[in-house]
């Protein structure tokens, strides 16, 4: 009984910390996989960073609507260096992210990937692009409401 307890004690601190996302290095090609994905189905391509304080708000409205809405098509892309993985872990955890979708930033020029995405996207964060099934999009900067997604997945 006592190996019992002590395994199951054991599982209760080792799992948290075994959930975490699986992040894949952003490249300049990264957009084409993720679009080709996601072909004919809709989802929100999410552009944010560790320390933009709107785009930590904006993960936690987008973790309470994948939990009202799993099947919600979300795609993250850390514009932080992949090299941040861990505090990354932490902040999608804390907003319930880590079984979505999630890219990291893996090249260190930071224009190339930014224009890779968008030729007209500067860095202004957070940035959302939502795509239709019929893949076309629409990019929109600054903070999502719950509104807005609300009004794009009724759509």
């Amino acid at each position: 009984m006592k190996t019992l307890n002590l395994l199951i004690f054991s599982f209760m601190f080792v799992l948290p910390l075994s959930a975490h996302a699986e992040h894949v290095g952003f490249q300049t090609d990264s957009l084409d996989q993720i679009e080709k994905q996601y072909s004919g189905e809709p989802f929100i391509l999410v552009m944010w960073e560790i320390n933009c304080f709107p785009c930590h708000e904006e993960l936690e409205t987008l973790g309470m609507l994948k939990k009202l809405h799993p099947d919600m098509n979300l795609v993250l892309v850390g514009t932080d260096n992949i090299n941040k993985q861990e505090e990354i872990d932490v902040i999608l955890s804390k907003h319930g992210l880590t079984e979505v979708d999630s890219w990291l930033f893996a090249d260190p020029n930071i224009e190339r990937l930014r224009y890779s995405i968008d030729p007209e996207w500067f860095g202004e964060l957070p940035r959302n692009y939502f795509y239709d099934a019929d893949s076309s999009r629409i990019g929109i900067s600054g903070k999502l409401t719950e509104d807005i997604l609300l009004e794009w997945l009724s759509m």
